[in-house]
């Protein structure tokens, strides 16, 4: 929490311990007494583990209930929303959802985190009645969150019903469109890639998220590119478990690397290194373990995965494939986990042509 968010908690408590002073009673919280919502989203920080689940639901039922009036501004909301979805709480943060909606009805943020909290919850009755009020906004109008969200909620539904074939057609309309309003957005192209593996289009799927790959992402000699496509590599690369195109996997798997923004999680990058590592390995068995040079290599990309893998996800595997290929190349030193969070810039260099993508 920053300083203002401290000095805010520390008011806040003062005041509910006066209320528990001349209210004996209720020292068990039983009473909430907020002003904002920002105020109640500092609350809620307080009380996100498991057991603080009656109280946030006391907490959420106080903001709305109008007679307390607690109002604010729709990102406020969001906010708030945010951190009830971080608890689980997807039932309480459709409350909230309802409550902003009933004085800002068509909220492109509110509708979105709706139909995103009903996507969650598989309330798809109640979601389509969002759905619904958002499709009576013009497209162009919509934020990329309410693309993201109502194709995701679609998804969702057609995990619930996977033979409705109008269902699968209104979600890759919808993931279209998607694409249309938000050419340089990602998620658009590898939800229709999804829809698509979904309904056992396999090769469909694979062609249509190199073809992506390809044209969206960003020249790795022009460094003021902005447009990425690592979770179209991602899910290119678990369509490719069984390939064995091992060439093919290391080329995802580098643009993969060139496309992960500092702002995307240190496991995203270790994904990709461990998926290189792996197609670099079953390569040295193709050819025997005769090429010297390449098993070092790739004994070296186990040794970066192994560092990146702070979650410990990949590290048993990375530890039997070591020993499996150390005995091959003379004098390689042991694995040992290191405290190094970046890849070895040899690594980082081996970077493919888009062009060899096949």
């Amino acid at each position: 929490m920053d300083e203002d968010m401290l000095k805010r908690l520390a008011l806040l408590k003062a005041l509910q311990d006066a209320n528990d002073h001349d209210n004996p009673k209720t020292q068990d919280s039983e009473n909430i007494y907020v002003s904002s919502i920002r105020d109640a989203n500092i609350l809620l920080k307080m009380h996100m583990d498991e057991n603080s689940a009656a109280y946030r639901k006391r907490l959420v039922s106080y903001v709305t209930d109008p007679a307390n009036q607690v109002r604010s501004e729709c990102d406020v909301y969001h906010n708030f929303i945010m951190d009830l979805f971080r608890c689980g709480d997807f039932l309480l943060a459709i409350h909230i959802c309802d409550f902003a909606l009933s004085f800002a009805p068509y909220n492109r943020d509110m509708l979105a985190d709706a139909i995103n909290a009903c996507a969650e919850s598989s309330q798809f009755e109640k979601g389509e009645e969002y759905l619904g009020r958002a499709l009576e906004i013009p497209k162009e109008l919509w934020s990329f969150r309410l693309f993201l969200y109502s194709v995701s909620f679609l998804k969702n539904k057609l995990s619930a019903y996977p033979m409705d074939a109008q269902l699968y057609q209104r979600a890759l309309e919808l993931s279209k469109e998607y694409q249309k309003f938000y050419p340089f957005d990602e998620h658009g192209y590898n939800q229709e890639a999804e829809l698509l593996l979904m309904m056992n289009k396999r090769s469909e799927a694979i062609l249509i998220l190199k073809k992506y790959i390809k044209s969206l992402s960003p020249d790795p000699k022009d460094s003021e590119s902005r447009l990425v496509t690592a979770q179209c590599c991602v899910t290119l690369l678990h369509t490719l478990d069984d390939s064995s195109n091992y060439q093919d996997i290391i080329d995802v798997a580098e643009i993969g690397l060139r496309n992960t923004t500092q702002e995307q999680p240190s496991a995203l990058i270790c994904f990709f290194v461990y998926r290189k590592a792996l197609a670099m390995d079953a390569k040295c068995h193709a050819d025997s373990f005769r090429d010297q040079e390449y098993l070092a290599k790739t004994l070296k990309t186990y040794q970066s995965a192994y560092d990146l893998d702070q979650n410990r996800q990949f590290s048993s595997t990375i530890e039997q494939r070591y020993a499996v290929l150390r005995p091959y190349v003379k004098n390689f030193k042991p694995l040992v986990k290191r405290h190094l969070y970046i890849l070895e810039k040899e690594n980082a260099e081996e970077a493919t042509s888009f062009d060899q993508l096949p």
